[in-house]
């Protein structure tokens, strides 16, 4: 990571800024608050740049009110890197002038996977959160309690927020690779097919040596496998490397390097190793991947609970139609 880097003074519930270059902020979640996933702010030179918004608009508020601070303007331009809720629900904040980019397939998946989800979230919200925090009171040590506070904060901040939430679709698409200048500076936004999800989307900006990967880079957090192609994943995190950038900011946990780009590809491959192992034994059942022990250096990451819902997902991509798919919330423990 750049020596630069250093936490903004402002105050947020929801995420802690960081400065990773002059004009150049990563906005981290925090533990408990309703942010869920991480964000960025770039200041383009008459341009400001918002990438990610957010589980919930509340936190969105705060990510808009320190890009107006940090840059003198309101945000122009916002980024969606995927579809998955906790980087998109906090769009409605940045309503027009400001203009929503993600890729053609992102926007199709908000569309389609996106509303699903939403519906789902709206059927199950309050019962999800009354169901945690009974957990969270009957747990009996502290590492449970740990274990159940990001879905507390993410059902409680949905509880909150869906009543008033628009999902604000992108304005402006793209396949591939876009550019972006301003008077200060350009940035690259690069497509990468089917590898976190349908379609994600890094922004790279070279001359500064940083990287906003979002979720196909997790640090120090078991990243979540259940909605892309583990092989394509594999060779984005390979490109993604090939960038040469200082800081890669990741969607969950602290602004990792190269170093963190190669934990989670040999994650990746340790887990297909677990899941190629249980099928040759005839084990890939739901009992069996729960007795799976989680690699001692993966034990202190947090997100364990991704673990066993990963081993399952790739059971699953390398042929395995053995469970149900109710299971699939279960396993990965939210």
């Amino acid at each position: 990571m750049p020596d630069e880097m250093s936490p903004s003074t402002s105050e947020s519930r929801h995420f802690v800024f960081e400065q990773l270059a002059d004009g150049v902020f990563a906005a981290i979640e925090r533990d408990g608050g309703w942010a869920i996933s991480n964000a960025g702010i770039v200041d383009l030179g008459g341009l400001t740049v918002v990438y990610d918004t957010s589980l919930t608009p509340r936190a969105a508020q705060d990510l808009r009110r320190f890009a107006e601070e940090v840059t003198g303007r309101a945000p122009d331009i916002v980024v969606n890197s995927h579809y998955h809720n906790d980087h998109i629900w906090g769009n409605q904040v940045f309503g027009p002038p400001a203009r929503i980019v993600s890729t053609n397939r992102t926007r199709e998946l908000v569309l389609t996977d996106g509303q699903v989800e939403l519906q789902s979230c709206v059927a199950e919200a309050s019962d999800r959160l009354i169901s945690l925090k009974e957990q969270d009171a009957a747990a009996a040590t502290q590492d449970e309690r740990n274990a159940l506070s990001l879905w507390i904060a993410y059902w409680e901040g949905l509880v909150q927020e869906l009543p008033h939430l628009t999902v604000r679709l992108p304005d402006i698409t793209f396949d591939t690779r876009l550019l972006i200048h301003g008077a200060r500076r350009s940035l690259e936004l690069i497509e990468f097919k089917a590898a976190h999800t349908g379609s994600d989307t890094a922004l790279y900006l070279r001359d500064e040596g940083v990287v906003f990967a979002s979720d196909m880079l997790f640090v120090d957090c078991h990243p979540y496998l259940g909605d892309g192609d583990p092989h394509r994943l594999l060779k984005a995190l390979q490109d993604l490397g090939a960038l040469g950038a200082a800081a890669y900011a990741p969607g969950h946990g602290p602004v990792g390097d190269l170093t963190d780009l190669r934990l989670v590809a040999a994650y990746v491959g340790d887990c297909l190793d677990a899941a190629r192992s249980l099928i040759r034994a005839g084990s890939a059942n739901a009992a069996s991947i729960r007795k799976l022990p989680i690699p001692a250096k993966y034990e202190a990451w947090q997100l364990r609970q991704f673990f066993a819902g990963n081993i399952q997902w790739l059971c699953r991509r390398l042929g395995q139609t053995w469970v149900d798919e109710a299971e699939q919330s279960t396993l990965f423990g939210s």
